[in-house]
């Protein structure tokens, strides 16, 4: 649900803390060249007592507005802010989407500007210690399914294998783990509210070239967008540090330019001005030919 700009954040913290630092030798693990879903998605047999994964997420996606209203949103515009207070940073964040295609920028002061695209299943991503570069293996795949705006109802689209591994109580609320598992090996576990349905939270390893970053990210207030329930508030608990983020803007079905989707050409970089009020339209960059 919108996990870009909490990833981004994660993200700048590992810039800050590790900056300086060599990139990591280790090749990314390998996944399946493209985000579409199999048609056969293996869903695992819940253990006996345990609910069906399968029928957790279908119900999720209802509690949240439906397939029909979910998949009727084909594009959307998005702004955050983050606030990293114990490390004395904030910032902002900014995302369009059109069918599975993406653009992400988030703005730091003091760290700088790092941004994330994809088109047609290609990502890229740029940030002050690493450069513009092509990614890879699971930090690729991640980047795909951090854009979708319901996980629950597109897990099928980024993932193999759903399977419920326990039940736990947490704030007094009976509370369902699903494993979401991908073909490369990255894992992530969804949690729902047994009783309204509702995403709770989510965790997974995120993976960029300072290493893997454990990272939880926990979701607040729900406010309907064309229908669809969205969190508009979330808490990221990573490896280094805890921060917040807010949805301050979010308009569904805009017009994007797909232009913006692309990668630089590479040795130019981009810099997109970020005026109070952008328009809902992205910019087609300065460096595309």
């Amino acid at each position: 649900m919108l996990v870009h700009a909490r990833l981004f954040a994660a993200v700048a913290v590992g810039v800050v803390l590790g900056c300086g630092a060599p990139t990591s030798d280790t090749p990314p693990r390998e996944v399946a060249p493209s985000a579409t879903a199999t048609p056969a998605t293996p869903v695992v047999a819940a253990p006996e007592g345990l609910p069906d994964a399968e029928e957790l997420l279908s119900a999720s996606v209802a509690a949240l507005g439906g397939a029909e209203k979910i998949e009727a949103i084909t594009s959307y515009y998005s702004e955050s802010e983050m606030n990293a207070s114990k490390l004395g940073l904030f910032g902002t964040a900014k995302t369009w989407w059109r069918a599975g295609d993406f653009y992400t920028e988030t703005s730091m002061p003091g760290v700088g500007l790092m941004r994330l695209g994809g088109l047609g299943g290609e990502v890229w991503g740029e940030d002050p210690i690493n450069g513009l570069r092509a990614l890879s293996g699971v930090e690729a795949e991640q980047a795909r399914w951090s854009a979708s705006l319901c996980l629950a109802h597109d897990w099928r689209r980024y993932f193999d294998r759903a399977e419920t591994k326990a039940v736990v109580e947490r704030d007094g609320r009976r509370v369902a783990e699903i494993e979401l598992t991908s073909r490369g090996g990255d894992l992530v576990t969804l949690r729902i509210d047994l009783e309204s349905k509702a995403p709770v939270s989510q965790t997974f390893k995120q993976a960029n070239p300072l290493g893997d970053m454990p990272v939880t990210v926990s979701f607040g207030e729900l406010r309907e967008v064309a229908g669809v329930k969205i969190s508009f508030e979330q808490q990221v608990d990573a490896a280094l540090t805890q921060l917040s983020t807010r949805i301050t803007k979010i308009e569904a079905n805009v017009e994007v330019n797909p232009e913006i989707f692309a990668m630089p050409r590479a040795g130019e970089r981009l810099h997109l001005p970020l005026p109070d009020e952008p328009p809902a339209v992205a910019p087609v960059p300065s460096d595309r030919p």
